[in-house]
């Protein structure tokens, strides 16, 4: 696909580092603190908060330096593009980040005296909260050996959530850490924890001059896929760019550019990520009765159901192999693909499952051990949903 063993030139950064930068950082509003801790010379480890799809562009923006990224193989799927994606020092990661090939691709950057610019959550987070560090980080701090410098960018969920389907305007400002070096001997507790606290950021609570923007509401169904008031599941509804309605109670929100919401007759703005944090409870995660059961096996239970979706397999990145249409069911024994055609079923148990992500916010994703990968792209619903029960399942499952 490419030869990652030859350096880039980066024609496309400096082109961009050269002409398109100052234009870039006055579009978006960017600005620097404690800028004078970025090394100016030679290799280092930018480690960054990811709320943004263009955090990576923003980083080096500021730095005014080419330097590499990790980044999603999703994005290395065109053979065009991903000629220049590697041009503008992009590395492919898989659904595993500690996969050797991709450790030794970071390692060899780092020889050709680039810094790399990595995001520990493992990828964008959906509220705006930094998610809790990968464990895998501290051991590859430790093993590249080189300074460490924490940048936490503030503004960028406020500018595009990942969620949204519109993108507003506002500040961003991009905080730089002092750098901090981490020897071979240092418990990965420890590098955990600084990571953690070095890039923690919530943008919820982050005050912005001035924000402008369109329709607040498109797409906040993704992230608020029950109802925090009837509890219904897929309950709400966009409505006139700002507002939210429950199908089932009737209910009614007003959302702002600031992403938060208030319910009709209301004073009180809050953070969307406060009606997000309530639309888990454990003990609503009961079984359900499913539209069909030919499917299931004796004593199988049935947690949530799609509606039409489309499945395609991977068994060879970049191709993808369209399987079929129908419907995804979670199970407590783990996900089954039923064909809208013949009813046949295809099942992926959860101890034959390695890895889940989700891929341009309406594909569902999972990696199965033997490194094939099983693609569901669900338009019409909150991936984000199956996440989260697909997470809390399997654990339920494992307990037992």
């Amino acid at each position: 696909m490419l030869d990652l063993f030859k350096q880039p030139k980066f024609h496309f950064l400096r082109i961009f580092l050269r002409f398109i930068q100052p234009i870039f950082i006055r579009w978006h509003k960017l600005s620097a603190m404690g800028l004078e801790n970025v090394p100016r010379e030679g290799p280092f480890l930018l480690v960054s908060n990811h709320s943004h799809k263009l955090d990576y562009l923003f980083t080096t923006a500021m730095m005014r330096r080419p330097m590499f990224h990790g980044m999603s193989n999703e994005h290395f799927r065109n053979p065009f593009t991903r000629r220049i994606k590697w041009a503008k020092g992009m590395i492919p990661i898989g659904q595993r980040p500690e996969t050797p090939g991709v450790i030794r691709q970071m390692v060899r950057a780092l020889k050709w005296g680039y810094p790399i610019g990595i995001y520990p959550e493992g990828g964008m987070n959906w509220d705006g909260k930094t998610l809790p560090v990968l464990e895998v980080i501290s051991k590859f701090i430790k093993l590249c050996n080189v300074p460490v410098v924490a940048v936490v960018i503030k503004g960028n969920y406020l500018t595009l959530p990942r969620w949204a389907n519109n993108r507003r305007k506002c500040p961003i400002t991009l905080h730089f850490s002092k750098p901090v070096t981490f020897n071979r001997e240092t418990p990965d507790e420890e590098v955990t924890d600084w990571v953690q606290k070095a890039i923690d950021n919530n943008d919820n609570y982050t005050e912005v001059e001035w924000i402008k923007g369109k329709h607040p509401a498109d797409g906040l169904t993704r992230l608020l896929w029950r109802c925090p008031d009837c509890r219904a599941l897929e309950g709400l509804q966009e409505r006139n760019g700002n507002e939210l309605v429950c199908t089932h109670c009737g209910k009614m929100w007003e959302v702002n550019l600031l992403c938060r919401m208030r319910a009709w007759g209301d004073d009180t703005w809050k953070p969307v990520k406060e009606y997000a944090d309530l639309i888990v409870r454990e003990e609503e995660f009961i079984p359900i009765q499913p539209d069909t059961t030919t499917f299931l096996e004796e004593n199988e239970q049935v947690y949530i159901q799609s509606g039409d979706i489309t499945l395609y397999n991977q068994l060879r990145f970049p191709t993808l192999r369209k399987v079929h249409d129908g419907r995804l069911y979670l199970t407590d024994r783990g996900l089954v693909f039923v064909k809208k055609s013949d009813g046949k079923s295809i099942r992926y148990p959860f101890n034959e499952i390695g890895v889940r992500s989700t891929e341009k916010n309406y594909i569902f994703q999972i990696g199965t051990k033997e490194r094939q990968i099983a693609r569901f792209e669900m338009p019409h619903e909150s991936c984000l949903k199956w996440e989260i029960c697909y997470d809390l399942i399997q654990y339920k499952s494992a307990e037992r």
